[in-house]
């Protein structure tokens, strides 16, 4: 129901109160007397008047010297906008952000009595949090750049908030940043999607459920506003296996604990949008959307769709691989008093189901050279075939890949462009397997001539750049990789995107080398910039820098510290003994993070992970850590959930990127914060 003027006014008041009230000393519960409301006063009148600009409000913490002004989006669809004028006003100059991924709506924590009032009032994900220096000054400078800021933005006429880039290249850019692990670019693109308009609120809805199943936030994806609209719409399978997984979640510890009754009240609770599921094909579904779909159809004595689910698991050998207790009470359920009534295995159902699941056209699509040739001609059953991630079904693409590559590089312009939608799901299908050297090849050739430098593009290059040289190419091949990533590096090498560069760097060293003399020139070509501009850069990334050159035997001589031109910032060396837990599916990644963390922060215990699925052990890591930092590259929900459904602590962050550079970042970010909060 849409609230009155009114009501919307007595809402904010009591926002206001809570905003104002335990853990803000900035203007104690709104104290009319206040001798220092005038700071503050012009943001709350901007709020109370509804002004045409992002509200803007300081917070002073109680318990600790610390300063940060959120600034809240009017609305999700405007967070790129507001991204961008914090940018403009507010920039390097008055706060500090990682250059690398932009400014970024924040994770607001729910045990906080202040951010919880902004998520209760403003959602999740249309908040940035801005820090600034210590000083009286530096905080100052930064409230007359947002009240200068909302006035400017109030006083313009309005204006539509548009993009450049046509749809089909977000989208494509979307599914490959999400591949690669690029978290904070996934949500740049998604919100200039949301901006462009041109896609529906149900498909918005759908590409939020994806990147929030990759991230493991099984919670927020039940708690989606949008979610009944997806359901209805009928979504593809993976939107289907995501919303599965997120119920899963709330189920796996009553299962694994035996207790069955606590899990089917779970279920009636968070399961509302199951049985609306139930026709989901189980042969494409995880054991975790599997053993929902069981319980559901147990639960509710479904006993056709339960006859169906029983019969593939049977059929698949995945018995074993169920919760014991749940399997068993599907079995009371079909051999009890009704059974008569369940009709017999109807296989020739459960394959409509799955056609009914699949990409509908009149040639199939089942290798990847015809997934990659429909893609290239724009069909819609390529598009299908993306959006319903078929390929899991095939054999990998190493299986096909000196035919992928000509195929790739015979395109011309057009094709070659519509091909780079199937970029993200070849990053998935490789993974860390076997992998398929000269498709990524070739895909890196196609981000070379079609310009893709821009922080998605850049960590899917990264992990195009890392298959190929897994790959052994020949000292030729070797070289002409290296070349053209090197190539146009002035477009995208600088101090603000020095993970990035430092990455690449990284996978020099891990990879082999034929050509000795081609990896040292690309490694100069990527350090110089850095070199020039050390002093630009961050404790992490000088310290990689650092290393990096001295392991490649590129001889650029660097400071031993960084210089911050804040005085917010204390050594790493500083920090109290926290636990941090790396999560990554490349061990390599892990284990030289670890290294490097334990160089600047000693006190500091690093435990490293990289499982698939959950597990003991994992369980413990997660409960224990004052940190966690998750590589999502190729990630499935059943590890990144299972850390997030265990984590005890608020830290939580996500590297942009695969490399070791990019998780190095995350958690040096990570660590601020955490020894900040304590």
């Amino acid at each position: 129901m849409t609230q009155t003027q009114p009501e919307q006014q007595e809402d904010l008041e009591a926002f206001l109160q809570r905003f104002f009230g335990a853990g803000n000393g900035v203007w104690p519960d709104l104290d009319p007397d206040y001798r220092f409301k005038d700071r503050t006063l012009p943001f709350v009148e901007a709020l109370r008047r509804g002004d045409d600009a992002p509200a803007v409000l300081p917070r002073a913490y109680t318990d600790r010297d610390r300063f940060v002004v959120y600034v809240i989006a009017r609305e999700p669809r405007e967070r790129a906008k507001t991204a961008e004028l914090i940018r403009a006003f507010a920039g390097p100059t008055y706060i500090t952000y990682d250059e690398q991924v932009g400014i970024q709506p924040v994770w607001l924590d729910p045990a906080d009595p202040v951010e919880q009032a902004i998520r209760d009032y403003a959602g999740e994900r249309t908040t940035f949090r801005l820090e600034t220096g210590r000083t009286l000054e530096h905080r100052r400078n930064l409230a007359q750049a947002l009240e200068l800021m909302q006035r400017t933005q109030a006083r313009r006429p309005p204006r539509m908030w548009r993009v450049a880039k046509p749809i089909g290249r977000l989208l494509a850019e979307f599914d490959a940043s999400l591949s690669a692990g690029a978290e904070a670019a996934s949500s740049v693109i998604l919100d200039h999607l949301a901006a462009a308009g041109g896609v529906t609120a149900a498909n918005l809805a759908n590409l939020r459920i994806k990147q929030l199943d990759r991230l493991g936030r099984s919670e927020e994806i039940l708690q989606l506003p949008e979610l009944a609209d997806a359901i209805r719409q009928d979504p593809p399978l993976p939107v289907k296996e995501a919303i599965l997984n997120a119920v899963y979640a709330a189920l796996e510890q009553p299962l694994a604990e035996g207790d069955l009754p606590t899990a089917q009240a779970r279920l009636e609770e968070r399961g509302r949008f199951v049985p609306a599921l139930l026709g989901t094909a189980a042969d494409k579904l995880g054991t975790p959307a599997l053993s929902v779909l069981l319980m559901a159809a147990t639960v509710l004595e479904d006993l056709p769709a339960l006859q169906r689910v029983v019969t593939f698991v049977q059929s698949d050998a995945r018995i074993d691989q169920l919760p014991p207790l749940l399997w068993e009470s599907a079995q009371r359920v079909l051999a009890g008093g009704d059974a008569a009534q369940a009709p017999p295995a109807d296989t020739d159902r459960e394959a409509q189901i799955a056609e009914g699941d699949a990409p509908q056209t009149g040639q199939a699509i089942d290798t990847w050279p015809a997934f990659l040739a429909a893609v290239a001609a724009g069909s819609r059953e390529g598009t299908l075939a993306v959006e319903e991630r078929s390929w899991t079904a095939w054999p990998p693409p190493a299986a096909h890949d000196a035919v992928l590559a000509d195929l790739l590089d015979g395109l011309g312009n057009q094709a070659a462009e519509e091909a780079w939608r199937a970029v993200g799901a070849f990053i998935e299908a490789v993974g860390y397997a076997t992998p398929a050297g000269l498709t990524a090849h070739a895909f890196i050739r196609n981000a070379v001539t079609f310009d893709r430098f821009g922080p998605g593009d850049l960590a899917v290059l990264q992990a195009l750049a890392e298959i190929a040289l897994r790959a052994a190419p020949s000292a030729q091949t070797y070289a002409e990789i290296l070349e053209e990533i090197g190539a146009y590096r002035s477009r995208w090498v600088s101090p603000e995107r020095a993970a990035v560069a430092l990455d690449f760097v990284d996978r020099l060293f891990l990879a082999a080398c034929p050509d000795q003399l081609a990896r040292t020139r690309l490694a100069y070509d990527l350090l110089e910039p850095l070199w020039r501009h050390q002093g630009r850069l961050n404790e992490a990334d000088l310290a990689f820098a650092r290393r990096l050159s001295g392991e490649l035997g590129v001889p650029f001589s660097w400071q031993d510290r960084a210089v911050s031109d804040s005085d917010q910032e204390s050594a790493l060396a500083d920090s109290p003994p926290l636990k941090v837990l790396l999560y990554s599916l490349d061990e390599a990644v892990l284990a030289r993070c670890a290294e490097e963390i334990k160089l600047l922060a000693p006190a500091v215990d690093t435990a490293r992970a990289s499982d698939h699925v959950g597990s003991a052990q994992l369980r413990q890591k997660a409960r224990s850590a004052d940190l966690v930092v998750i590589a999502t590259r190729c990630a499935k929900h059943a590890a990144t959930g299972f850390i997030m459904q265990h984590a005890r602590t608020q830290h939580i962050l996500y590297a942009d990127g695969s490399g070791s550079a990019s998780l190095l970042r995350a958690a040096v970010t990570g660590l601020r914060s955490a020894a900040g909060g304590r």
